[in-house]
């Protein structure tokens, strides 16, 4: 998702929620779950296309929203967790010294690399640890035995 702000008249602020439709960030359910939870419906809603990429548009005033900017802020806050720790895990199987656990990222074609790691990311969120350098990058820290080991256990793959 994709948070744009723009400004209105008298002081007020436009939020406008992008939805990617071909590849849903993971904070994408939650957000949307979130809004039909607290009944929160857009003043309007658009299908847009940018750098030829569809997406689905929610606009929203400031008043609004309100009180519920900081928690949107939160779930995009956590989704971006998400995708930083799935590119890590994607970055420490394929470069992993386990021969059998290499060898099986590879077969995997890259959609199904993408959701495996997605799914794994999901799973083992809670074991990770976040911090953002001085040069303001998003670090994750997780260990990387409990990374091979779900991974072998998603994959059926023998332990060693």
């Amino acid at each position: 998702m994709i948070i744009q702000t723009e400004p209105m008249d008298l002081l007020m602020v436009r939020y406008k929620l992008y939805f990617n439709q071909q590849c849903p960030d993971p904070e994408d359910p939650w957000v949307l779950a979130y809004l039909r939870e607290h009944g929160l419906e857009p003043r309007r809603q658009l299908d847009e296309a940018h750098e030829g990429i569809p997406y689905k548009v929610f606009h929203f005033g400031q008043c609004y929203l309100g009180r519920h900017v900081a928690k949107l802020g939160e779930l995009y806050h956590r989704g971006v967790e998400h995708s930083t720790l799935a590119q890590y895990l994607a970055h420490l199987l394929s470069t992993t010294e386990d021969e059998s656990i290499r060898t099986a990222t590879t077969q995997l074609d890259a959609a199904a690399m993408q959701t495996m790691t997605t799914e794994l990311a999901a799973q083992l969120y809670d074991s990770a640890r976040f911090e953002v350098t001085q040069e303001r990058e998003l670090h994750v820290d997780i260990d990387a035995t409990v990374v091979l080991q779900a991974f072998r256990t998603r994959q059926s793959l023998p332990a060693t």
